[in-house]
């Protein structure tokens, strides 16, 4: 007889319904629809009646109209879906729902209206222009678009920005209240702003994309062992945003180089290694975004007697390996 009963128990259990609320404890701003959706299985969609309350007893179930919105899907034979839209919702709307289905509650959540702020960066057409300072403001206001005076943190690329970006000691930027302001704009101030705050139930954040053409540098490391160069490490270094493409090419074809970034300079290095000691060729570096790009050649001459190298755009670095070169010639 105890399973007997134990079979009912299970065969009862088998043919409840399955309802679910698409949110749980959802948390949102004034002044915008929300929508709940009770999704209810396991049921025969013709009969099966859903309703929404305020209240565990559901005593005033909820209607259509006025403050709120209410759909039911039966397209499923054995679902029912009821969507209830809390129209332009307010703070006074935060309240536990109820989703009763057939005089029974089945499921619940909480709704948390609260009036985070909404940040904006502006002005939306910013620009950097080389050699000049370009001020951004993060404009927080309330749900009525009051002005707030709140402290904001600031980002580039993902990484909170400080007065120092580059480490040369110099101020790059400047904090003051909700402003930024970057100083003596270059290529390397390019990148992905972001103002907001962080400790909020809600995101509170703003970005606005600074473009920059691509300013291309490069230097040439040679590793000498037993008074004969053995190799040859090529840096390319590419800033501007969005971040440069960077490709290598010889006579060969494409080459493969290795790339890092640098979040704060918005700048891509790449470096090839030349490690064959009878190699002869042309390296060209080239760094392009969709603003542009820039090209840089090495000569390249590495063998048993020597080096030659010979960069198209001439630097203090070129003529020290130059130096290094015509010094290890003379003294073979």
């Amino acid at each position: 007889m105890i399973w007997v009963l134990a079979l009912m128990l299970i065969v009862a259990e088998g043919t409840h319904a399955v309802c679910v609320i698409n949110q749980d404890n959802a948390i949102e701003r004034p002044g915008i629809d929300v929508f709940l959706d009770c999704s209810c299985t396991n049921v025969e969609a013709t009969t099966y009646n859903i309703s929404w309350c305020l209240e565990s007893t559901c005593a005033t179930p909820l209607e259509n109209g006025g403050d709120y919105g209410l759909t039911v899907d039966r397209s499923d034979p054995s679902a029912v879906v009821s969507s209830l839209q809390i129209l332009s919702a307010q703070v006074d709307d935060t309240s536990t729902y109820y989703c009763q289905g057939n005089g029974v509650i089945v499921a619940q959540t909480d709704l948390t209206v609260k009036d985070v702020p909404i940040a904006r960066i502006m002005p939306r057409d910013a620009s950097i222009t080389n050699g000049q300072n370009t001020t951004l403001t993060c404009r927080l206001t309330n749900s009525v678009d009051d002005v707030l005076n709140e402290p904001v943190v600031w980002k580039k690329n993902g990484v909170v920005i400080g007065e120092h970006l580059d480490g040369d000691g110099k101020m790059d930027v400047n904090l003051a209240g909700t402003e930024l302001t970057i100083i003596d704009g270059d290529a390397s101030d390019g990148g992905l702003y972001v103002c907001g705050q962080y400790n909020r139930s809600l995101e509170v954040e703003s970005q606005i994309d600074l473009q920059t053409r691509i300013e291309l540098s490069s230097d040439i490391k040679l590793n000498v062992k037993d008074g004969t160069t053995i190799s040859a490490q090529i840096n390319c270094s590419a800033k501007g945003y969005p971040y440069a493409s960077v490709q290598w090419s010889g006579s060969v074809g494409d080459l493969q180089g290795i790339n890092s970034q640098n979040a704060n300079l918005s700048t891509v290095t790449s470096s090839l290694e030349i490690s064959n000691k009878n190699f002869k060729d042309k390296i060209t570096c080239t760094a392009s975004n969709i603003l542009g790009s820039s090209t840089t050649s090495f000569e390249i001459n590495i063998d048993s007697s020597g080096c030659s190298i010979e960069l198209s755009r001439w630097s203090f670095s070129a003529f020290l390996i130059l130096y290094i070169c015509v010094k290890y010639i003379l003294n073979v």
